[in-house]
Formats: structure tokens, C-alpha cells, sequence
């Protein structure tokens, strides 16, 4: 498998107080999946607001919020989808949480996608998978 890696989300798009991500299919072991989107610069998620109908705000993706999330245990798979250009995007990629958190950390430019989400117009929403090359 070849490593498919992004430049590391270093923001995230609010609504009100509340962080997006896109609407996920469950997942077939039954384990919940909690994604949101994370950009890397004002580029990327400027792109983003501009193909979204809603009202977003820029915040910074702080090492709190990844820690306090990556500290819960059992709650599901926690993602970052990076880069996205839109809420309708057919493909994205994305990093666990644990990978930014790292990559932060580390101040390291480029974090690894581990998986990949593909949206289903039946459902109106994106099906999760670990990511392929």
C-alpha cells in the first residue's frame, strides 16, 4: 500500500458553536464514525465556504479538542477529513484524530489519510473505509 498524505489541518469550519463534518453511513462493524472537516490554510477552506450554503466560520484545530476527543474512549472513529473542497465532494480522505494530534505535536507538515470516504446519493451521505492505493 502506498502512504497517501495531506499538509496538516490546522483549522476547522464552525456553524454557530458547533464544528461540521460530513453525514456518514454507520458502519458495518457498528462502531459509530464522528468525522469533521479540517483544513490546512486559508485557501482550502475558503474553496469549502464558497461551495457551502452555510454560514461558516474559520477556527483554529487545536491540540485541546483533538486530545480531549482522542482521551474519550469507546466512542467511535474519530476523523479528520483534510482539504475538502465542498460538502458534496464524490471522494474524500481523511486522517484519524490521533494522526493530527501527532502531527501537531511534532509540528510536522504532512499528516498519512488512513481513510476514505465516498458519497452515496441513495443515502445522501458518504460510506467510510480504510483507504487504498
Amino acid at each position: 500500500m502506498i502512504a497517501v498524505i495531506a499538509d496538516t489541518p490546522n483549522y476547522v469550519l464552525m456553524e454557530r458553536n458547533c464544528r461540521i463534518g460530513p453525514k456518514v453511513i454507520p458502519l458495518l462493524s457498528g462502531t459509530e464514525c464522528l468525522p469533521i472537516y479540517g483544513f490546512s490554510d486559508k485557501g482550502p477552506y475558503d474553496k469549502f465556504c464558497a461551495n457551502s450554503p452555510l454560514a461558516l466560520t474559520p477556527y483554529p484545530l487545536v491540540k485541546g479538542y483533538l486530545q480531549r476527543q482522542t482521551d474519550t474512549p469507546g466512542e467511535g472513529l474519530k476523523l479528520v477529513v483534510v482539504d475538502a473542497e465542498g460538502p458534496r465532494e464524490l471522494l474524500l480522505y481523511a486522517a484519524t484524530m490521533e494522526a493530527v494530534l501527532e502531527a501537531q505535536e511534532h509540528r510536522t507538515t504532512h499528516v498519512t489519510l488512513t481513510h476514505q470516504l465516498t458519497f452515496d446519493q441513495e443515502a445522501d451521505a458518504y460510506r467510510v473505509e480504510e483507504a487504498s492505493a
